[in-house]
């Protein structure tokens, strides 16, 4: 088998072998080089320079891992032919560098999950962001499945304020947004710091196939991201134009889905796609772009920069899964497909390109990966003694738990279990003060007949005789 090159590795070789300081040191005296007319130092602008994007020569301009093209014939027993016998561990590292591969093949820009939030905590620690002064915002998807990335988040940062909507997408407007910033720490100079996470997902199961995921207590594979999943479908089917709807009209009974298919669907006119060629990668990609535009926007009229400092992550969550989570055998991973990275210091923005922090050692990240996935006892990974060592495993008793279905040990048992309470607690019928109350949107599906009648109301007491009716 070949050996498995880690450009972050050799990064981190070098990095170690130079005489710039680390970046924990940085991050601890950034606030000290800060002078009393607030003027950014040398050392800080060297440091904003260190994690400019530089132009790269092919093909080191990918900044993904190299893996090793795996067997696309291997042999299901080797030791039948004279050969030396199989070793499972070498099975399985060919296993996992398909699906690695398969995973790169459609997002080229992708980290491990528990490498990308390394990065991510070292690149911010060095312009003073940590969990301590630092309030985390989480854009998500609102399926359970995104609560492995929460989770790894809110490690680092603690408790997020959550935005989060079907397939991504911003529903919460700029009250929202504002909400959740006025929750932020104050630190003692008086700026507040806000580190934003906005990501749509997609399924990429163990088998390589796009859109699958296995769900704790469900047979077979369902969806991620379901929602996208429908869009993509649709536009495919309507066309662009027929989804396209004015700004700021809506479904009432799917106002969130309804909304995330025209922005889509507006997105990709003006980029000038051809509908009947998307899928479910494209549709995906274009989520990640539209939602990216969207949080901006909303950033722009939400944040005073000159009283906080702010940095922006998005890309897209990948649940690349087993496609049966009651198989120990079979390991389940999280990547992140990079988005778009920058911090904006005293409103200066600075882009990031995370992939030239060096990378944490394999046992540092199994370490981080077994606290992020409150587990207790880790991921099973082979992080110390196999060349995928940067890849960690989401480990099978974490996600079954996480995603609900930890009490399903013995469902037998469960069915049976009749406590005596059950009669007593219960009833059919429920006294409703107001049975009548208008329900989301109602009055545009009622009838013309009692529209007439609603036009005669008027809920000004000013201009009705008391009981409602105009005067």
């Amino acid at each position: 088998m070949p050996q498995v090159v880690s450009r972050q590795c050799q990064l981190a070789g070098r990095f170690q072998r130079s005489a710039i300081p680390s970046l924990s040191r940085v991050a601890t005296r950034q606030s000290s080089l800060r002078t009393s007319a607030g003027r950014v130092p040398q050392a800080t602008v060297a440091l904003l320079d260190f994690f400019k994007p530089r132009a790269k020569p092919q093909p080191e301009s990918v900044p993904t891992y190299v893996v090793p093209t795996p067997d696309p014939n291997p042999n299901p027993n080797p030791g039948s032919n004279g050969a030396a016998p199989a070793n499972p561990r070498d099975d399985r590292a060919r296993s996992l560098a398909h699906r690695h591969a398969t995973v790169l093949k459609h997002f080229p820009k992708s980290l491990a999950v528990d490498d990308f939030m390394a990065r991510v905590e070292c690149a911010l620690g060095a312009f003073n962001f940590n969990g301590d002064n630092t309030i985390a915002m989480s854009n998500l998807c609102r399926d359970e499945l995104c609560m492995v990335l929460e989770d790894k988040i809110e490690s680092v940062f603690g408790s997020c304020f959550s935005t989060h909507g079907l397939g991504g997408i911003l529903s919460c407007g700029v009250i929202g947004i504002k909400a959740g910033l006025s929750h932020s720490p104050v630190c003692p100079e008086g700026k507040e710091r806000y580190v934003f996470f906005s990501l749509p997902h997609i399924g990429i199961d163990s088998d390589g196939t796009v859109g699958a995921i296995s769900r704790p207590g469900r047979v077979g594979a369902g969806s991620a991201c379901g929602a996208l999943t429908a869009v993509a479908q649709e536009l495919k089917q309507l066309g662009l134009d027929a989804c396209c709807q004015s700004p700021g009209t809506h479904d009432p009974l799917d106002p969130e889905y309804s909304i995330l298919k025209q922005r889509l669907a507006r997105r990709l006119r003006h980029e000038g796609a051809d509908s009947s060629k998307l899928d479910l990668i494209e549709v995906t990609k274009a989520a990640e772009r539209t939602i990216t535009s969207d949080l901006e926007y909303l950033i722009g009229k939400a944040v005073d920069p000159a009283k906080a400092d702010y940095a922006v992550f998005t890309g897209v969550q990948i649940h690349n899964w087993s496609t049966d989570l009651t198989d120990p055998d079979i390991p389940s991973f999280e990547f992140i497909s990079l988005g778009k990275s920058y911090v904006v210091i005293d409103g200066v923005r600075s882009y990031l390109d995370i992939t030239q922090v060096p990378a944490l050692s394999p046992r540092q990240l199994k370490v981080l990966a077994n606290a992020s996935s409150k587990s207790g006892e880790g991921a099973h990974a082979e992080a110390s003694d196999t060349s995928y060592g940067m890849i960690n495993e989401i480990p099978r008793e974490y996600l079954v738990s996480r995603l609900g279905g930890g009490v399903r040990k013995n469902p037998e048992a469960l069915s049976r279990y009749q406590p005596t309470w059950k009669e007593y607690m219960t009833s059919a019928t429920y006294d409703d003060a107001h049975p009548d109350a208008p329900k989301l949107d109602e009055h545009i599906f009622i009838s013309q007949e009692k529209m007439q009648e609603a036009d005669e109301l008027n809920t000004s007491f000013a201009a009705s005789n008391g009981n409602g009716k105009k005067a």
